[in-house]
Order: structure tokens, then sequence, then C-alpha cells
């Protein structure tokens, strides 16, 4: 074989092995973490409030772990034992929503949004927006030891409700691969003062996930959601949907 050849050969191969070492997962990428997220949203002043929601349960993880500390975005934060199980309580004396006032404004092609005040809201103006709402979003991340089981994770990783009973439903997103979906009631309890016509609603999810380097950022997760939407003055146990998504994303996780 003429020199040329065997260079030609030679650079190949390093090329070629160079791209299988790209490609290949990097280790010390490997990550795997739980996100708790709670929001609650309201169209009204809430007065006297208690709002208990699941917090994650089985698997190695203590529920206590994924309850904020103090008073976040003015609710009071703990954690009360019930006959659901631990839940993460949040309490505010009120809640309060104020009626805000804006309108759209486009300089140089570009569109903003600015505050004004009521006396110059004109209702029949389309540009002109009136806001009567708030949101609150709480949310704890937790690393945890790597790898979790994302496609079967009831009763080996923390869910809502492990002792619930699951039904296969159809997913919201787009199934690829592993994705099942499972439906379940799950009980919150709300209670507050505020206008027959106020509408609460707040979503509770848990997302755990393993991530790694391999070319590129890729992973794989399961999801526990639980929502509710409601309207006006409580003091009760309701029962809403939850919903639990597994075996999201790439398969198998690598091994360390």
């Amino acid at each position: 074989m003429s020199r040329r050849p065997a260079i030609v050969l030679l650079l190949a191969a390093l090329t070629l092995t160079a791209g299988c070492s790209f490609l290949a997962p990097n280790p010390d990428s490997y990550t795997a973490t739980y996100e708790y997220r709670v929001g609650v949203d309201a169209t009204a002043t809430l007065e006297d409030v208690t709002v208990r929601v699941p917090l994650p349960r089985g698997g190695a993880s203590d529920p206590a772990a994924f309850v904020p500390n103090g008073t976040v975005d003015g609710f009071d934060t703990g954690i009360v034992e019930t006959t659901h199980g631990p839940m993460l309580e949040l309490t505010a004396d009120e809640f309060a929503v104020e009626t805000r006032y804006y309108r759209y404004v486009e300089e140089d092609g570009l569109g903003r949004r600015e505050e004004i005040d009521e006396s110059t809201y004109d209702p029949s103006n389309p540009d002109h927006q009136k806001v009567s709402r708030r949101t609150v979003t709480v949310s704890v991340t937790r690393r945890a030891t790597y790898p979790i089981e994302t496609r079967t994770p009831i009763g080996t990783e923390p869910t809502f409700y492990p002792g619930a009973t699951r039904d296969l439903t159809t997913c919201s997103l787009p199934n690829r691969g592993e994705t099942t979906c499972f439906a379940y009631e799950a009980p919150i309890y709300l209670d507050y003062d505020t206008a027959a016509d106020t509408n609460v609603s707040g979503h509770v999810t848990l997302h755990g996930s393993n991530e790694w380097f391999a070319g590129g950022w890729t992973g794989n997760s399961y999801t526990d959601r639980v929502g509710f939407d409601v309207a006006g003055p409580r003091s009760e146990w309701v029962i809403v949907n939850g919903t639990t998504e597994v075996g999201r994303g790439n398969y198998p996780s690598p091994e360390r």
C-alpha cells in the first residue's frame, strides 16, 4: 500500500474514533433531580386562606425535604398530617388581588405593555386592558442519586398519592417511545372567604429527571401533576384530577 492511502485511512480512523468519543455519554455529566412546584391563581382577593396540597411521597425522599422554608410571596408554608398523608399547607390572612390597567404601545415596530392609571382606562379601546388576577408560584429543587427510575416510578420514587388507583389515559403531549400516562383522583383542601364569582385555580407538579451529555444534553423523566379550578368561597376537601406521566425521553439511562 502506498504511503498516501495509508495516511488517508489513518486520518479516517482517527476522525471516526473522535466522533464516537464525542457522542459517548460523559459520566461527569450524569445528574438526577426532583423539582416540586406549586402555583395558586385567583381573580379576586381571598381572606383567611388555607390551602393543602400533596407532597411527594415514596422512595428515599422525606416529604419534609420539599417544604419551602418560611414565608413565600405572602404565604406561610409548613407540613401538616392529614387523613390523606402529609401535605404542604399554605396559609395567609389575606391573598390580595389588585386590579391593574394597561395599554399596548408600539414603538419602532415593537410592541410593549405599560401600566396606566384607572382614570385613563377606556374599556372601548382595544389597546387597553384590565387585569384582575394574581398568581403565586413556589418551587423546591432537590438533587437525587443518579439514576432515578423514570419508567416505573410509582412505589420506587416520590410521587403524589402513591396508593391511589391509576388508570391509563391519553397523554397531553405527543407520545414518543415509552411515554405512558395515568389518571387518578386527588384530594386537596381549600378554605377561604371570597366573592361568589371569584375563580381560584392552581397546580402541583413533581418532575423527576435524569440528564447526561452525549454530544449534547439529553435525558429522561417522569412527571406527576395535580390541577384544580373552582369558583367562590370554599371550606372543604375537593377531589380534583391527577395525572402521572412516565417514560418520557431517551432510554436507557447510561450506567456509571
